[in-house]
C-alpha cells in the first residue's frame, strides 16, 4: 500500500520532468522536417527583430495556431514558415502553440 502511495505522489514530478511535444518541436522539429522554432523565434519564444521573426512567448495560443494554419496553406509567412507549417500534423500545431502561449512574454 505505501508504495502505491508513493507511485501515486511521485507520478505527477515525473512527468513535468518530461518535456511537453510542444517544447519538443520548437527546441529540436520534428522527424517530418519542421525545423526547431527556436532558430529564429529564440529559445524562450523572445522573438529575433533582425531577421523578422516576432515574439511568440505569450501569444494566445488560438493566434500562433491560427497563423501556422494560414502559412500552411500558403497564405503569408514566407517560405521558410510555409516549409514549417506544412511539416506539422494538426495535433503537433496546437502543442507548439500551447507551449509557446504558455511561456512568459519578456
Amino acid at each position: 500500500m505505501k508504495i502505491f502511495l508513493l507511485a501515486l505522489l511521485l507520478a505527477p514530478a515525473s512527468a513535468l520532468a518530461q518535456p511537453s511535444q510542444g517544447q519538443q518541436i520548437a527546441l529540436h522539429g520534428n522527424n517530418n522536417g519542421a525545423l526547431p522554432c527556436a532558430a529564429c523565434h529564440g529559445v524562450q519564444g523572445q522573438g529575433t527583430p533582425s531577421i523578422g521573426a516576432p515574439r511568440l512567448a505569450g501569444l494566445p495560443a488560438a493566434t500562433i495556431e491560427s497563423y501556422l494554419k494560414q502559412f500552411a496553406s500558403g497564405a503569408g509567412g514566407n517560405a521558410t514558415m510555409q516549409n514549417i507549417a506544412e511539416a506539422l500534423s494538426p495535433s503537433e500545431t496546437a502543442s507548439v502553440a500551447d507551449y509557446f502561449a504558455g511561456l512568459k512574454a519578456p
